[in-house]
This record gives C-alpha cells, sequence and structure tokens, in this order.
C-alpha cells in the first residue's frame, strides 16, 4: 500500500501550499490530494501523480 500520507506532504512542500488550479496559498488542512491522471483512466497512485488543490477547486474538478 503506499504512503499516502508521504504523496501529501510531498505534494504541498513542492508547491509551498499552493493551489494548482488557482494559485492562492493555503494550509495543509484546507487542501486535498488529488490524483492528476484518475484512477478511472488508470492513473496511480504515487507521488508522480499527486498534486494539492484547495477544498473549492477539488469540489469544483468532481470526479472524471
Amino acid at each position: 500500500m503506499p504512503d499516502i500520507i508521504f504523496f501529501i506532504a510531498l505534494a504541498f512542500s513542492e508547491r509551498n501550499g499552493i493551489c494548482v488550479k488557482c494559485n492562492d496559498p493555503f494550509e495543509l488542512d484546507e487542501m486535498e490530494a488529488d490524483h492528476v491522471t484518475p484512477w478511472s483512466k488508470g492513473g496511480k497512485t504515487d507521488a508522480a501523480n499527486c498534486q494539492m488543490l484547495c477544498l473549492e477547486d477539488n469540489r469544483r474538478k468532481g470526479a472524471v
């Protein structure tokens, strides 16, 4: 099983808490991990496929 907490921490720190969609800064508890390529399209749960979105942008994106 992948270490999801590690992927989240890595994605958050790589962007310094900046949301990928809106480019605004957020605290970690105001963000959610997101698959760049969705599971439904074969995306894996790994560091290369993880990005951090603010809650609003992740909810707006929805499942693809």
